[in-house]
């Protein structure tokens, strides 16, 4: 809340504040933090008990109904020199009070006619006042919900206080997912963790939190909150958009240290294409693979009789969004919930007034609202939707291919109870030809539900084809429609959302060429299949095998080769490096490789193939209880000479190996001289403890350090 802001305008003469938010306890400390400020003393009014203490919330007539119309009129018998009166849920108040209304309306002129900057009402509710009576004598002020940066100062202080011990990356997922919530709401959801694991937040915390977080926020009825249990590997095919949200997640799984380059949080991405081919599916995955809630909005339902309801509707469902972010907003058939747009009457008025809100809303929003939309006729999107700004990418989603038939079969046999064994998937996939993945759901669905009339053990070969048989696929359904379809997504040159079967083939293909330059190519592309790159890993040229080592897809099992077959060269015999032996460099790209493990990092360590020092960069993929059995936790403070300082530039950041007497941060000492904080161990920054502008003082805490057991505890 801007304090500042609220004091300058009661001091300029603004008889009335409006204050919105729900954060009852942090707003109640900084209306107190304005009356001490000014010097004035606070009064409040609220419907349980009319005029109470505010500190206490204790009625000051215990035996009196609380009527505002009526206990207004204590204002009116007060000097209100020196005086705050704050009116609680003020909207839930006026709205049928008209008389009391035309009260407050008469104290706020009396306030700004004689006690001009000595008096303020203060009207505390979740909805703006929209009484034209009062409007133009309010000044509204919000009490938003916390920011990325504001978590971080009270998680902090909730760990400190607690004595609660979490990893870097259980504390990031935290915070995010404490953004955009009231601070009591975090309180409670801290407390409700140390309850169940008592002083140290494993991984597991993340998962609870986030229910939590989704429990509170689906209270508010204007979004839907969908449960998804889909991971994105259960979606065959799509290739290009499964790469690209991948990236995406990068960015999601730290975003303060991505704004901090200047990247934007995500805005989106809109799905078209054919109907049944996994454009819902997708939206459920996003939020399977950024781990964050997923909200399903629904635009004809936010329609509203009254005048002004659909428009408040739509704001107050969009703050909900930007309350739980990060998180996934879906918005299924985008075309049918603005369809009619600019038209004449009632109803296209308002959803025109509505999609000129959400234009400015998906181009402005705040927060990291990851919008998926999802589009089967793509002709009835207003085009202002479809120009870049809007959302991060537009993917066209076809027919399944053959290849993507393959995969989808596989998929949903797989999730069966009894999986089928010594299935000929390539032959389904071929009888399957211009079928959906609905379409191919249906199917297995089908032949499920005669296994069970006929009382069979197991799907066979021969029952699911029976059913392709059966099933009538959507591309004849809806041949023309589809026709239509694929001719315009083809003329406004859609990104494909499934690599072409050619294009695959090429980079197989070229895997197996004589040629080490078309070799190390096909190596690098992410899109090459893994057991081409197991294969690109063993490959005779040193530059194949270290692409293949980069390509973010190369699977552990390739990995895990690599490291066992690395030996260190003994300089101390004779002999040559052969181009087929692992190199350094090779074994150093598969240790930072993000799939490699924390299991067999340890085992290296074990074998003395990783020295201290490459253990602590390595931190970061060892489980937290395995950290405490190798590491030490060194807490770097400000020495003692130094009474005092304000700190000036901070050299050291989370995630950086510092070593000893690297400079960490630079204070302006109490003598106004430049003074430079070195480290005195070597380790891992786990933890930075002052700010920039901070006051710290001798023996407060600079950073925490990860250091390799027996070089000492620093405190």
């Amino acid at each position: 809340m801007d304090i500042k802001g609220i004091i300058e305008a009661i001091r300029s003469g603004v008889p009335g504040i409006q204050i919105l938010g729900q954060d009852v306890n942090r707003i109640d400390e900084e209306i107190e933090t304005v009356a001490t400020t000014l010097g004035f003393r606070v009064k409040e009014w609220n419907l349980g008990y009319g005029w109470v203490d505010f500190k206490t919330k204790r009625a000051l007539k215990p035996d009196q109904d609380a009527l505002l119309y009526q206990d207004l009129k204590a204002i009116a018998d007060d000097d209100p020199t020196g005086r705050i009166y704050v009116i609680q849920n003020a909207c839930s108040v006026l709205k049928d009070d008209i008389r009391a209304i035309a009260r407050l309306q008469q104290e706020l002129l009396r306030i700004k006619r004689h006690f001009k900057g000595q008096a303020a009402i203060f009207f505390v509710s979740k909805e703006s006042i929209e009484f034209s009576e009062l409007v133009d004598l309010l000044i509204p002020f919000s009490c938003s919900p916390l920011s990325l940066e504001q978590v971080d100062g009270i998680f902090d202080s909730l760990l400190q206080e607690y004595s609660v011990t979490v990893t870097t990356a259980v504390r990031n997922s935290l915070k995010s997912i404490f953004s955009g919530m009231e601070r009591d709401r975090v309180f409670q959801i801290f407390e409700t963790l140390n309850n169940k694991y008592k002083g140290t937040f494993p991984q597991e915390s993340v998962g609870d939190a986030l229910a939590l977080k989704k429990r509170a926020l689906s209270r508010s009825g204007l979004l839907e909150l969908v449960d998804s249990q889909i991971d994105i590997g259960q979606i065959g095919g799509l290739e290009r958009l499964k790469s690209w949200l991948r990236n995406k997640k990068h960015i999601i799984d730290d975003l303060t240290k991505a704004q901090s380059l200047g990247i934007s949080a995500p805005k989106g991405m809109l799905l078209a294409g054919m109907p049944g081919c996994g454009k819902s599916m997708s939206a459920k995955a996003v939020s399977s693979l950024f781990n964050v809630p997923l909200f399903r909005l629904d635009i004809g339902s936010l329609m509203g009789k009254f005048v002004g309801e659909s428009e408040a509707n739509m704001k107050a469902a969009l703050k909900v969004a930007e309350q739980a972010s990060p998180c996934v907003l879906w918005i299924d058939e985008l075309e049918k919930a603005f369809s009619g747009i600019n038209g004449t009457g009632g109803s296209t008025e308002i959803t025109t007034r509505l999609f000129g809100y959400f234009l400015t809303w998906m181009q402005e929003k705040p927060g990291a609202v990851f919008v998926v939309a999802t589009a089967n006729d793509i002709t009835h999107i207003p085009p202002e939707l479809l120009r870049r700004g809007r959302f991060d990418e537009i993917f066209y989603v076809n027919l399944p291919s053959e290849r993507e038939r393959k995969q989808i079969f596989a998929v949903k046999l797989n999730q069966l109870t009894l999986p089928p064994k010594g299935l000929d998937l390539a032959e389904l996939a071929t009888l399957s030809k211009g079928f959906s993945g609905a379409d191919i759901e249906c199917v297995i669905n089908d032949a499920l539900e005669s296994l069970f009339r006929s009382n069979e053990p197991v799907l066979t070969q021969a029952l699911i084809k029976k059913h392709i048989d059966l099933v009538i696929p959507i591309s004849v359904v809806l041949k023309e429609k589809i026709a239509v379809y694929q001719a315009l997504f083809e003329k406004l040159s859609l990104k494909a959302a499934s690599l072409a079967e050619e294009d695959l083939e090429n980079i197989n293909t070229l895997s197996d060429s004589d040629a080490v330059s078309e070799r190390e190519n096909a190596a690098s592309n992410e899109f090459i299949a893994s057991e081409k790159l197991i294969q690109l890993v063993n490959d005779q040229s040193p530059f194949v095998r270290q692409a293949a080592l980069k390509n973010p897809q190369c699977p552990f099992s390739a990995l895990q080769q690599v490291v066992n077959r690395y030996c260190k060269f003994d300089f101390s015999k004779p002999g040559s490096w052969s181009n087929n032996e692992i190199t350094k460099n090779e074994f150093e790209l598969a240790l930072q490789h993000p799939n490699m493990s924390g299991e067999l990092i340890l085992e290296l360590h074990s074998k003395q193939l990783i020295d201290a020092q490459k253990l602590l960069s390595l931190a970061h993929k060892i489980s937290f209880e395995e950290r405490k059995k190798i590491f030490d936790l060194a807490t770097i403070k400000l020495p003692r000479p130094v009474t005092a300082g304000t700190v000036q530039n901070i050299l050291c950041f989370t995630g950086n190996i510092v070593k000893y007497n690297d400079v960490l941060i630079e204070i302006d000492n109490e003598r106004g001289n430049t003074q430079k904080i070195n480290a005195s161990v070597d380790g891992l920054v786990v933890k930075v403890c002052v700010k920039t502008g901070e006051t710290i003082h001798a023996g407060e805490q600079i950073a925490q350090i990860l250091v390799p057991k027996g070089q000492g505890r620093i405190n």
